[in-house]
């Protein structure tokens, strides 16, 4: 039996980073993975999908360069090489994740699929591996509604979707979630015959409901048929591919694709641990965690997807931060995801973080107030042709309060932003940071950005109620 200080299961972003951190404070480490290190969004997720938007977002730019004067004619996708840029781009992003990498770490790399016998006890095939600590990051999976005649006639997931060996001549995606909504995007542009079906009112659920609009008008604008408020009555397969039925606004219709991709929702993986065994709480929404990422046994943890939180790569990255430092001894650290940077990677980006008026006003915020500046009055989106979007700042009143005048002088505290925008993603940060240390929105504005930049949008967003 092989005794660690720590055994981390799962060797995406969020395993990776508690395994290399702890193993740099001298604890003796073992990561298992029953596949292959980087987990989802090197492989599957982040990396790729980002990889194909990029390659067609210059197929849309070169087909719609007219307009700057620029004339490309027939243009073209060679698929191939489309897919040997994604391959090179996993394999640089990959490089600090290998197993040579983590062996230079001085973690010990288990393959198989760990399974607990106790609570500080794990079987790995043959191997039996004992620990102090462990932490559960195993990630989640995608999973499909229980729509009739879905699996007979078969269907994808991002997972082989980003391992499409050319573009299909037509596609249909249920679901306008993120996923959903990027790859609608990416795969018209590649030429695909793309429809959109959301059960939901509107796309992009979770944010801001004008940036939802901008995202369908946008995809409306570029060819792909977007539907929501859809009921989803059956899928059957054809001699050319899938028929979907749905209806929609009282009317029975029906969509035919060569290729159905389902990105509804995912579910956290749990199901070959046996964490009854280890006493570990747990539910169909993952592990059940404390503030400090603690399971119901406190030497247990459960970090990234697994933990029922954001599933997103950096918030697994965050948490696997926080969970080495309490290994560590620093327990004085908490989680908190009051300030989670959220992007959507269509063409304008959606960047969001906090709170939308709404939650601020459920939430019991003082003074709400939302401040906007719509992208067609910032001069470099101008300059760029890329008009179409918004930058709005949430504030309400915080500790300014306490202080007599000081409201007038440097506004309110920063309690959310919605930017719709080329490299939203990008410009979100000043936001994040101001919203980290509960700053007032005077201190982002009162930055100097230089002439002519998006960045400079975001002075003129939080400007305003000084101007």
């Amino acid at each position: 039996m092989a005794r660690y200080h720590l055994i981390v299961i799962g060797g995406g972003t969020a395993g990776l980073t508690v395994a290399r951190l702890t193993a740099r404070n001298g604890k003796k480490v073992a990561l298992v993975e029953r596949d292959r290190p980087g987990g989802d969004c090197l492989w599957t997720g982040c990396v790729p999908t980002k990889a194909l938007i990029h390659a067609a977002h210059l197929v849309h730019g070169a087909k719609n360069s007219a307009r700057f004067g620029v004339m490309a004619h027939d243009v073209t996708v060679d698929f191939d090489a489309v897919r040997r840029h994604v391959a090179a781009a996993q394999a640089a992003a990959g490089a600090i994740e290998t197993p040579e990498a983590i062996a230079r770490y001085g973690v010990d790399l288990v393959h198989g699929e760990a399974k607990f016998t106790d609570d500080h006890t794990v079987v790995v095939g043959d191997e039996r591996l004992t620990a102090d600590y462990f932490v559960i990051a195993t990630g989640s999976s995608p999973v499909a509604p229980p729509i009739p005649g879905l699996h007979d006639a078969g269907f994808d997931t991002n997972v082989e979707a980003v391992a499409w060996e050319s573009v299909p001549a037509s596609l249909c995606v249920i679901g306008g979630g993120p996923i959903g909504v990027e790859f609608a995007q990416a795969m018209s542009r590649f030429g695909a015959a793309t429809t959109l079906l959301e059960a939901g009112p509107r796309i992009l659920a979770r944010d801001d409901p004008d940036a939802a609009d901008v995202v369908h008008r946008v995809l409306t604008n570029e060819g792909v048929q977007v539907h929501t408020g859809v009921r989803i009555l059956k899928v059957e397969r054809t001699a050319s591919g899938r028929r979907v039925h749905f209806e929609h606004d009282g009317e029975v219709q029906s969509v035919d694709a060569e290729r159905l991709l389902v990105a509804t929702s995912r579910r956290p993986r749990t199901d070959t641990l046996d964490l009854a065994s280890a006493g570990v709480e747990h539910s169909a929404t993952g592990v059940a965690v404390d503030a400090q990422l603690r399971s119901s046994k406190k030497h247990i943890f459960a970090i990234g997807d697994v933990a029922g939180g954001y599933q997103f790569t950096h918030v697994a990255e965050a948490q696997g931060r926080l969970a080495a430092n309490i290994i560590a001894g620093r327990r004085f650290q908490k989680w908190s995801d009051r300030v989670v940077p959220r992007v959507t990677y269509t063409s304008p980006e959606v960047a969001s973080v906090g709170l939308r008026e709404d939650q601020a006003r459920k939430a019991g915020s003082r003074d709400v107030k939302t401040w906007e500046v719509p992208l067609s009055s910032v001069d470099r989106a101008i300059t760029m042709g890329e008009t179409e979007g918004f930058l709005k700042v949430i504030t309400a009143r915080g500790w300014n309060r306490l202080v007599p005048g000081l409201r007038g002088v440097m506004g309110d505290e920063v309690v959310g932003a919605c930017l719709v925008a080329p490299n939203a993603g990008d410009l979100l940060m000043p936001i994040v940071m101001a919203m980290r240390a509960h700053l007032p929105m005077g201190i982002v504005a009162w930055n100097m950005q230089a002439y002519p930049t998006l960045a400079l949008g975001i002075r003129q967003v939080t400007g305003l109620p000084f101007d």
